[in-house]
């Protein structure tokens, strides 16, 4: 199951020119919309944080191949994709999460998040997720990437928190800075860069539920989307680089912040989203 998870998983990159090697920008994943009630015919779409993609109008998504002994290179011109309306975000402009669509290409290997796994608010209060609860999110690990296929790593933590109000912060989405108040999920791990975009999934082995134990044997469910790391103190925006090593754990609390997974369904249950489902099935 954890492999599986893991093959939803994909890297995504810029460059500044065709010659230049792709430079690391963090993590996608795939979820799955079916068109018929065979679960192997779905439409492929890749999840990401809008800050992930910033300002750049061609990024690279890594794939793993059939082949096993290599990775694929799939270029995405994110302007092309809008213009296609195949391209999504939140009617809430604070939300950090990107959604569009992608080809499915026969050389590629990978796997699907099924959009049933995909926890609603209802899930939550009927799985009662709540504080202490074990979470894992696999990523990007920037200085370890692979060369014959893609590793993400696998992060575990537990949710520190799931504060009954929105939470104020600021970030960047490119040179634009977004000022916000967000549901935010907290979570006890270290989000280090390469890992924003990344899926986070309730771990369904034993838990609290409710005033009960669970042995586990649950479901798999999506929750959350990694954002970045929860800033130890109040300061302002600036630009951590990947070698900035000492100054990124100075400033990082320990504490991950997610964008819960409702937000994605808010998305994808949208009108605007379903028309364009219901264009492709019909093509």
């Amino acid at each position: 199951m954890i492999n599986s998870i893991c093959q939803t998983v994909i890297f995504l990159f810029t460059s500044e020119n065709s010659k230049k090697s792709p430079i690391p920008l963090g993590t996608g994943f795939l979820i799955g919309y079916p068109v018929s009630e065979d679960k192997k015919t779905f439409i492929p779409f890749i999840v990401t944080a809008k800050h992930v993609l910033g300002d750049h109008k061609i990024i690279y998504g890594r794939f793993n191949t059939q082949v096993g002994s290599k990775t694929a290179m799939v270029e995405y011109d994110i302007e092309d994709i809008k213009k296609n309306n195949d391209y999504w975000e939140h009617i809430d402009k604070g939300v950090d999460i990107a959604i569009f669509r992608t080809y499915h290409f026969n050389e590629t290997l990978y796997q699907t998040i099924p959009i049933n796994l995909i926890a609603g608010k209802n899930d939550f209060e009927n799985e009662k997720i709540q504080q202490t609860d074990r979470v894992i999110f696999p990523g990007l690990l920037v200085n370890f990437m692979g060369e014959t296929k893609n590793f993400p790593i696998m992060k575990d933590g537990s949710i520190a928190l799931i504060p009954s109000e929105p939470v104020s912060f600021y970030y960047k989405i490119g040179q634009q800075k977004i000022n916000t108040s967000q549901e935010l999920i907290f979570v006890n791990a270290i989000a280090i860069p390469g890992m924003s975009g990344s899926p986070v999934f309730l771990y369904p082995g034993m838990r609290l539920k409710g005033k009960s134990f669970s042995l586990g044997g649950g479901k798999f469910y999506l929750i959350g989307l990694i954002h970045g790391f929860y800033h130890a103190a109040p300061r302002e925006v600036f630009k951590v680089e990947t070698t900035e090593t000492k100054l990124f754990y100075e400033d990082n609390s320990g504490i991950a912040l997610v964008f819960p997974s409702w937000r994605i369904k808010e998305i994808i249950e949208r009108d605007d989203f379903k028309k364009r489902i219901n264009e492709l099935i019909t093509n």
